[in-house]
Protein backbone atom coordinates (compact mmCIF):
# COMPACT_ATOMS: atom_id res chain seq x y z
CA UNK A 1 0.00 0.00 0.00
CA UNK A 2 1.17 3.40 -0.54
CA UNK A 3 2.86 5.31 2.05
CA UNK A 4 0.44 8.51 0.90
CA UNK A 5 -2.75 5.82 1.36
CA UNK A 6 -1.75 4.62 4.76
CA UNK A 7 -1.56 7.94 6.63
CA UNK A 8 -5.06 8.70 4.93
CA UNK A 9 -6.56 5.07 6.29
CA UNK A 10 -4.79 5.92 9.54
CA UNK A 11 -5.90 9.70 9.53
CA UNK A 12 -9.27 8.12 8.67
CA UNK A 13 -9.42 5.44 11.32
CA UNK A 14 -8.05 8.02 14.43
CA UNK A 15 -11.29 10.79 13.57
CA UNK A 16 -13.47 7.48 13.92
CA UNK A 17 -12.21 6.01 17.23
CA UNK A 18 -12.59 10.48 18.21
CA UNK A 19 -16.06 11.05 17.26
CA UNK A 20 -17.17 7.53 18.72
CA UNK A 21 -15.55 8.60 21.88
CA UNK A 22 -16.81 12.13 21.39
CA UNK A 23 -20.35 10.61 21.52
CA UNK A 24 -19.77 9.24 24.90
CA UNK A 25 -21.46 9.90 28.08
CA UNK A 26 -19.52 12.97 29.37
CA UNK A 27 -16.71 11.97 32.80
CA UNK A 28 -18.11 14.90 34.79
CA UNK A 29 -21.43 16.04 35.11
CA UNK A 30 -22.25 20.12 35.10
CA UNK A 31 -23.83 21.41 37.79
CA UNK A 32 -27.16 22.76 37.62
CA UNK A 33 -27.55 26.24 37.66
CA UNK A 34 -29.38 28.23 40.42
CA UNK A 35 -33.25 27.42 40.53
CA UNK A 36 -35.19 30.67 40.92
CA UNK A 37 -36.16 29.25 44.49
CA UNK A 38 -31.89 29.81 45.14
CA UNK A 39 -32.01 33.28 43.68
CA UNK A 40 -35.03 34.36 45.64
CA UNK A 41 -33.39 32.56 48.88
CA UNK A 42 -29.76 34.86 47.79
CA UNK A 43 -31.49 38.26 47.44
CA UNK A 44 -33.52 37.20 50.87
CA UNK A 45 -30.22 36.84 52.48
CA UNK A 46 -28.45 39.75 50.93
CA UNK A 47 -31.83 41.80 52.23
CA UNK A 48 -30.82 40.40 56.00
CA UNK A 49 -27.50 41.68 55.44
CA UNK A 50 -28.28 44.86 54.94
CA UNK A 51 -31.37 45.03 56.88
CA UNK A 52 -29.09 43.61 59.79
CA UNK A 53 -26.59 46.68 59.13
CA UNK A 54 -29.04 49.24 59.31
CA UNK A 55 -30.56 47.80 62.66
CA UNK A 56 -27.27 48.14 63.85
CA UNK A 57 -27.78 43.72 64.74
CA UNK A 58 -24.51 42.53 64.95
CA UNK A 59 -25.89 38.87 65.85
CA UNK A 60 -27.73 39.41 62.79
CA UNK A 61 -25.00 40.51 59.76
CA UNK A 62 -22.91 37.68 61.61
CA UNK A 63 -25.85 35.44 61.05
CA UNK A 64 -25.77 36.09 57.02
CA UNK A 65 -21.65 34.91 57.09
CA UNK A 66 -20.74 31.32 56.68
CA UNK A 67 -18.91 30.17 59.66
CA UNK A 68 -14.96 30.31 57.68
CA UNK A 69 -16.38 33.71 56.04
CA UNK A 70 -12.87 35.70 54.73
CA UNK A 71 -13.70 39.42 54.04
CA UNK A 72 -11.76 41.45 51.55
CA UNK A 73 -11.77 45.25 52.13
CA UNK A 74 -10.13 47.44 49.69
CA UNK A 75 -7.05 47.97 51.03
CA UNK A 76 -6.54 45.74 54.19
CA UNK A 77 -5.02 42.23 54.76
CA UNK A 78 -7.78 39.43 54.09
CA UNK A 79 -10.22 38.87 57.90
CA UNK A 80 -9.64 35.62 57.63
CA UNK A 81 -12.13 34.35 61.02
CA UNK A 82 -14.76 35.63 63.47
CA UNK A 83 -12.51 37.28 65.48
CA UNK A 84 -10.98 39.70 62.97
CA UNK A 85 -14.09 40.47 60.81
CA UNK A 86 -15.66 41.87 64.49
CA UNK A 87 -11.98 43.40 65.44
CA UNK A 88 -12.75 45.28 61.89
CA UNK A 89 -16.24 46.19 62.12
CA UNK A 90 -16.93 46.12 65.93
CA UNK A 91 -13.27 47.23 67.23
CA UNK A 92 -12.85 47.48 71.25
CA UNK A 93 -11.23 50.77 71.06
CA UNK A 94 -13.84 53.08 72.63
CA UNK A 95 -14.91 53.65 68.43
CA UNK A 96 -18.46 53.27 67.47
CA UNK A 97 -19.59 52.90 64.02
CA UNK A 98 -23.44 53.21 62.99
CA UNK A 99 -24.66 52.78 59.70
CA UNK A 100 -27.38 55.38 58.81
CA UNK A 101 -27.98 54.24 55.27
CA UNK A 102 -27.46 51.55 52.89
CA UNK A 103 -28.58 50.42 49.69
CA UNK A 104 -27.72 47.44 47.74
CA UNK A 105 -28.51 46.92 44.14
CA UNK A 106 -27.64 43.56 42.57
CA UNK A 107 -26.29 43.71 39.15
CA UNK A 108 -25.67 40.31 38.55
CA UNK A 109 -26.37 37.10 40.65
CA UNK A 110 -25.31 33.41 39.05
CA UNK A 111 -23.99 30.10 40.15
CA UNK A 112 -25.26 26.26 40.47
CA UNK A 113 -26.34 24.76 43.04
CA UNK A 114 -23.58 24.36 45.73
CA UNK A 115 -21.87 27.58 45.00
CA UNK A 116 -23.18 31.70 43.89
CA UNK A 117 -21.93 34.81 43.18
CA UNK A 118 -23.64 38.33 43.81
CA UNK A 119 -22.34 41.29 42.07
CA UNK A 120 -23.44 45.07 43.43
CA UNK A 121 -23.63 48.51 43.81
CA UNK A 122 -23.64 49.54 47.32
CA UNK A 123 -24.53 52.91 48.94
CA UNK A 124 -23.86 53.16 52.03
CA UNK A 125 -23.56 56.34 54.86
CA UNK A 126 -22.77 55.85 58.44
CA UNK A 127 -21.30 57.77 61.15
CA UNK A 128 -18.14 57.54 63.23
CA UNK A 129 -17.98 58.52 66.96
CA UNK A 130 -14.63 58.09 69.40
CA UNK A 131 -14.17 60.22 72.19
CA UNK A 132 -15.13 63.60 71.00
CA UNK A 133 -14.76 63.00 67.47
CA UNK A 134 -17.90 62.69 64.85
CA UNK A 135 -17.40 62.04 61.55
CA UNK A 136 -20.20 61.56 59.18
CA UNK A 137 -19.18 59.83 55.82
CA UNK A 138 -21.18 58.71 52.44
CA UNK A 139 -19.60 55.94 49.84
CA UNK A 140 -20.41 54.23 47.15
CA UNK A 141 -18.94 50.74 46.50
CA UNK A 142 -18.72 47.71 44.13
CA UNK A 143 -19.07 44.43 46.37
CA UNK A 144 -18.70 41.06 45.18
CA UNK A 145 -19.81 38.25 47.19
CA UNK A 146 -19.07 34.22 47.01
CA UNK A 147 -22.13 31.99 48.72
CA UNK A 148 -22.53 28.58 49.69
CA UNK A 149 -25.22 26.49 51.59
CA UNK A 150 -24.49 26.02 54.98
CA UNK A 151 -24.91 22.43 56.45
CA UNK A 152 -29.05 22.88 56.85
CA UNK A 153 -29.24 23.73 53.39
CA UNK A 154 -29.31 27.97 53.61
CA UNK A 155 -27.20 30.22 51.42
CA UNK A 156 -24.37 32.21 53.48
CA UNK A 157 -21.68 34.56 52.76
CA UNK A 158 -18.70 32.42 52.48
CA UNK A 159 -16.15 35.19 50.85
CA UNK A 160 -17.05 38.86 50.13
CA UNK A 161 -14.36 41.60 48.94
CA UNK A 162 -15.36 45.16 48.27
CA UNK A 163 -14.02 48.77 47.51
CA UNK A 164 -14.92 52.28 47.48
CA UNK A 165 -15.43 53.96 43.83
CA UNK A 166 -16.44 57.27 42.70
CA UNK A 167 -20.21 57.51 42.20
Amino acid sequence: MPRQRISFVWLLSLAAMMSVVGCGAPTTSTPATLSAQDQRDIRALDSAYVTAWLRDDTAAVLATLARDAVLMPAGHAPLTNREAIRAFWWPRDGSRTRVTAFARQIEELGGNEDLAYVRGSDSLAFTYEKDTTRLQQRIVSTTLGLLRRDANGRWRVSRMMWYARSP
